[in-house]
């Protein structure tokens, strides 16, 4: 919550840290993107009040979201510049490296895994699971689609499956995997990697090789996504 007056000569920003400190530091950096963007209207009388979904917003439209995207997009942009992201790419996407990410700049494995993503040139797309069950999606520039909405189970038939049900923490090797349970199309290569964490929380990175003839896709939303 940002506390503050129309014309920005004072403010206070306050943060719940009870889901951790990493989050805290995104929301205060949110709040501050809002107190510095002069033509961001306050949503109340005295200030900013942005709820947990607002933090995910990544979407552009409406004056509200749009607001959301660009305060979420001055936080990234202020926490995890891509001069600090570059030595922690390996050759390859490996979730491992936005692991690392994280632990380097006291962020959120999410908020690590988006920028991940707006920084690779590769087609690349991450599903985060709960008990198996797809909570949201994110797909980068290219990325055809993902062929599964919320509440529908990752495919059995996958590596990423077979490891959550495993329930042992740690990371798969990326490796090739069927791309039509993901995707809904068999003319393309796909390879799949899945950090499983603990409590049923898991992570999928999906990375695609697509025909010669498909077109560019840009950053698009599947689902309720976020940097938190």
């Amino acid at each position: 919550m940002l506390l503050t007056n129309a014309h920005r000569s004072t403010g206070a920003i306050l943060a719940n840290n009870a889901k951790g400190t990493r989050r805290a530091r995104f929301t205060v950096a949110h709040e501050l993107g809002h107190f510095l963007m002069e033509r961001h209207q306050l949503s109340g009388e005295s200030g900013f009040t942005c709820s947990a979904q607002d933090m995910h917003e990544a979407r552009k439209g409406k004056q509200h979201v749009k607001q959301k995207t660009q305060a979420n997009q001055f936080a990234i942009e202020l926490l995890a510049p891509a001069y600090l992201m570059t030595p922690f790419c390996s050759d390859d996407p490996d979730l491992r490296d936005a692991q690392r990410l994280r632990d380097f700049l006291d962020l959120s494995l999410k908020a690590c895994v988006r920028r991940m993503l707006s920084l690779r040139d590769e087609t690349l797309a991450v599903v985060w699971p709960f008990e198996s069950r797809v909570r949201y999606s994110v797909r980068s520039k290219n990325f055809p689609f993902v062929a599964l909405k919320k509440g529908d189970r990752v495919p059995q038939t996958s590596a990423a499956f077979r490891a959550i049900t495993k329930a042992q923490p740690g990371f798969t090797q990326l490796a090739e995997a069927d791309p039509h349970p993901w995707t809904g199309r068999s003319d393309l290569e796909l390879c799949e990697q899945t950090r499983v964490a603990s409590r049923g929380h898991a992570v999928t990175l999906l990375w695609a090789e697509l025909p010669a003839d498909d077109e560019d896709g840009g950053l698009k939303e599947l689902g309720i996504s976020g940097f938190r």
